[in-house]
């Protein structure tokens, strides 16, 4: 059995509200009597991609558990490059993975520079296509990217999600090894199927957004920077993935029912 924590949407923006808000978030997993395997953050680590925010964001998401990061599109991928992975600044995709035993995660970077929507590239889909070559027949994969494939009834988030999905969610049907999708975008916690595949869209550290039935009138953001932090533990048994949401409560916790 593998637990992989799934954070996304951090946002850290110069100002230590985000980033109270991650510390938390990381001392909650820190503090776990099983801690998670590893740690992925599924984009929009900082909000414009200044090299000041990513600077705060190295330091806010430093743990000695295993993370690893994929931009979405507040980011910048030079920005991104130079300071989270210290590698020469370029503007091309950062596709990333990693393994934990038998099971593959895919890091797919879905952001096109300069825009708010999706995308996966020819690049893309070529680093894909030779990591799953390589992946054992018996192993099991997971795919990460920022942008949700598919609408989830957000007026803010369904406009720029990933464009031309029919490629991957082909991709994902086809292939028995690979158990589900993790995205992030929506600053809210969504599941459907993608692909006969569970996609499993967690919410952000950050704030919430409300979906369609909660706009009163065209154009507006239903952001709420109230509730607290909220986070997806996967398990990886087998085949296979369940996942269970988490809110990480900043005033701490209360173990004995309050009378």
């Amino acid at each position: 059995m593998m637990l992989l924590a799934q954070v996304s949407d951090t946002h850290f923006d110069s100002d230590p509200h985000n980033a109270e808000r991650v510390a938390a978030v990381l001392g909650y997993l820190e503090r776990l009597p099983q801690r998670p395997d590893a740690i992925v953050v599924t984009g929009d680590i900082t909000d414009r991609g200044s090299l000041a925010q990513y600077e705060q964001a190295c330091k806010g998401l430093s743990t000695d558990i295993p993370l690893h990061i994929l931009p979405g599109n507040h980011d910048d991928r030079a920005n991104f490059r130079r300071t989270v992975l210290e590698l020469p600044a370029s503007d091309g995709p950062i596709n990333q993975s990693f393994s934990l035993g038998l099971l593959t995660v895919a890091l797919l970077d879905s952001t096109i520079p300069g825009e708010g929507a999706g995308s996966l590239c020819e690049q893309t889909y070529a680093w894909l296509d030779d990591l799953l070559a390589r992946t054992p027949a018996d192993g099991t994969v997971l795919l990460a990217l920022h942008h949700p494939p598919l609408p989830m009834y957000s007026t803010v988030v369904d406009p720029i999600r990933l464009r031309d999905p029919q490629r991957l969610e082909d991709l994902v049907a086809s292939d028995e090894r690979i158990l589900g999708v993790l995205a992030g975008h929506m600053h809210a916690m969504g599941t459907t199927l993608f692909g006969g595949k569970p996609l499993v869209v967690a919410p952000s550290v950050a704030s919430s957004i409300g979906c369609a039935w909660e706009v009163d009138t065209p154009g507006e953001v239903p952001i709420d920077y109230a509730p607290d932090p909220a986070i997806v533990l996967h398990v990886v048994d087998g085949s296979r993935l369940t996942s269970i949401v988490r809110q990480v409560p900043m005033g701490g916790r209360i173990p004995i029912q309050p009378r």
